[in-house]
C-alpha cells in the first residue's frame, strides 16, 4: 500500500514541479527531468519512512518487556516493509496448496530453512497477521528487524539453554490456545546451504504436541538466490504447502518421529520438484 501511495504522492510532486515557469525543458529532456524528479520524490519518501520505522523502534520498543499480545500498528509496518523488501530485491513470491490449511482453527507451520528472506517471503503472501514467527536470538538484535519482529509477537528460540526453549514453547503455545495466531517455525535451527535439509530438532515439534494443533509441513525454495540475483535478475520463490497432520497423529506421534515425517516429506518434495543434488 505504501509504495503505491509513494508512487501517487511522487507523481503529484512531479507535476507540480514540471509545471512550474522556471522549468524549460521540452520533448525527451523535459520526459527525462520528469522521470529524474520523480525518482528524487520516490526514494526520498521512501528513505524517510524506513528512517522514521528505525527512530520509532529505538525510541518506543522495549526489548526486554515481553510482548503478550501482537501490536497492530507494528503489524501494518511489518507487512509494508515485506512488500518494500520484495519490491527491492526483485522477489517473485507464489505459493501453492493453501486449500490444505486448516480452516477455523490454529496449526504449526514447519518449513525448511534457506535464507533470511524465508519469513519476509511468508509475510508477503499472508500477511504479519497470521503468524507468529519463531527465530534465533540473534535476529532480535538486528536494526529494525528486531525491534518490529518483537512487537509483531515473534519469540527468540536458544536451543541452547533448556529453561529458554521451554519459555518460548509454553508462549507459542499460548498464542495457539489464545487464538492469537498460528506459529512459524523452521525445525532445521539454521539455514541450509544445499538443498540437502539438516537434521529437524524434534523439539520444534512440542507446541503442537502441547497444544494439539495440526503440523502445517511446508516447503520453500528460491530464497538462497536473491543475494545472488540483485540486482540484475529477479529471483522466483516458490512456498509449497505440502500435507498436514492432524492433532490426534501428532498427539500419538513422539516429536522425534513428527519431526522425522516432516523431514523426509519436505526432502522428497525438493528432489522431485527441483532434482536431487548428486
Amino acid at each position: 500500500m505504501l509504495l503505491k501511495l509513494f508512487a501517487g504522492l511522487s507523481a503529484a510532486a512531479t507535476a507540480l514541479n514540471i509545471s512550474s515557469p522556471r522549468v524549460e525543458f521540452t520533448g525527451i529532456k523535459l520526459a527525462g527531468f520528469a522521470l529524474l524528479r520523480f525518482a528524487e520524490f520516490y526514494i526520498g519518501a521512501l528513505l524517510a519512512y524506513i528512517a522514521a520505522v528505525y527512530a520509532a523502534s529505538e525510541l518506543t520498543v522495549d526489548m526486554e518487556k515481553p510482548q503478550e499480545k501482537p501490536s497492530k500498528f507494528w503489524q501494518w509496518n511489518m507487512n509494508e516493509l515485506a512488500e518494500i523488501i520484495c519490491v527491492l530485491v526483485g522477489a517473485k513470491v507464489s505459493v501453492t496448496g493453501t486449500e490444505k490449511l486448516p480452516e477455523g482453527q490454529r496449526y504449526l507451520m514447519v518449513c525448511n530453512h534457506r535464507s533470511i528472506f524465508d519469513p519476509i517471503a511468508s509475510i508477503k503472501l499472508f500477511g504479519a497477521k497470521e503468524y507468529i514467527y519463531i527465530s534465533k536470538p540473534e535476529n532480535f538484535k538486528l536494526p529494525i528487524v528486531g525491534p518490529v519482529m518483537h512487537k509483531c509477537g515473534c519469540l527468540p528460540v536458544n536451543r541452547d539453554n533448556n529453561r529458554e526453549a521451554l519459555a518460548m514453547v509454553k508462549a507459542a503455545s499460548k498464542y495457539i490456545q489464545d487464538d492469537v495466531a498460528s506459529v512459524v517455525i523452521y525445525p532445521e535451527g539454521t539455514r541450509s546451504r544445499e538443498d540437502e535439509l539438516l537434521p529437524f530438532h524434534a523439539g520444534s515439534f512440542k507446541i503442537a504436541q502441547r497444544t494439539g494443533v495440526p503440523v502445517v509441513i511446508a516447503a520453500i525454495h528460491g530464497t538462497d538466490e536473491i543475494v545472488r540475483n540483485v540486482p540484475l535478475k529477479k529471483t522466483k520463490i516458490d512456498l509449497d504447502i505440502l500435507d498436514v497432520l492432524d492433532g490426534n497423529f501428532v498427539k500419538s506421534h513422539t516429536t522425534k518421529e513428527t519431526a522425522q515425517i516432516a523431514q523426509k516429506m519436505i526432502q522428497e518434495h525438493i528432489d522431485r520438484k527441483y532434482g536431487k543434488k548428486e
